[in-house]
């Protein structure tokens, strides 16, 4: 969180999407102008929603809302934050011509995600995940993601990649305006 949360002081505009409970949305809330967090799951926003009423964080509109059908005009914000959700899409492309649709010319995508097909640790684990019902429907390695996101119309300005049982990829893109 510390490196997202240096990134993204004093943004205007954000738009979160997989929120799921609203962890991160609320980690960088007080250090943004606004946030719009979306998740696909209803009961996810609900709990978001309950913790927003006891934080008493106002800047944050919580919603239920596709990832790949994003509710919101072209060129609306400053940044959008997918964190730990790529992997995990049919249609990651899709997810990320929608990112770039609702980008302004020049914001930035933080595009954070799970490499599932770094080394053979990786595959192994996530395979063995997938055994208990969490499915990783992209086994990216740190290059063929980092080439996925290029092809996809965004231009790579930051990569990191945090070491783990399976590495986490912190990047962080503008757009091409390729597509």
């Amino acid at each position: 969180f510390v490196k997202l949360r240096e990134d993204v002081t004093g943004t205007e505009n954000i738009l979160e999407i997989a929120t799921g409970t609203g962890l991160l949305s609320f980690e960088i809330c007080k250090l943004v102008h606004h946030i719009n967090a979306i998740d696909i799951a209803p009961e996810m926003i609900r709990i978001a929603q309950k913790k927003q009423a006891e934080m008493h964080a106002l800047n944050i509109d919580f919603q239920v809302g596709d990832t790949s059908n994003l509710q919101f005009m072209d060129g609306s914000f400053d940044k959008v934050i997918a964190s730990n959700v790529l992997h995990l899409l049919a249609d990651p492309d899709e997810a990320l011509s929608e990112i770039s649709r609702v980008l302004k010319p020049e914001g930035k995508a933080f595009l954070i995600t799970f490499c599932h097909g770094e080394n053979i640790r990786s595959r192994l684990l996530s395979r063995f995940m997938e055994l208990s019902g969490f499915k990783a429907r992209n086994r990216w390695t740190t290059k063929s993601y980092a080439a996925f996101i290029q092809a996809t119309g965004f231009d790579i300005q930051t990569m990191e990649i945090l070491p783990g049982k399976i590495p986490l990829v912190y990047i962080i893109a503008g757009k091409t305006n390729i597509r």
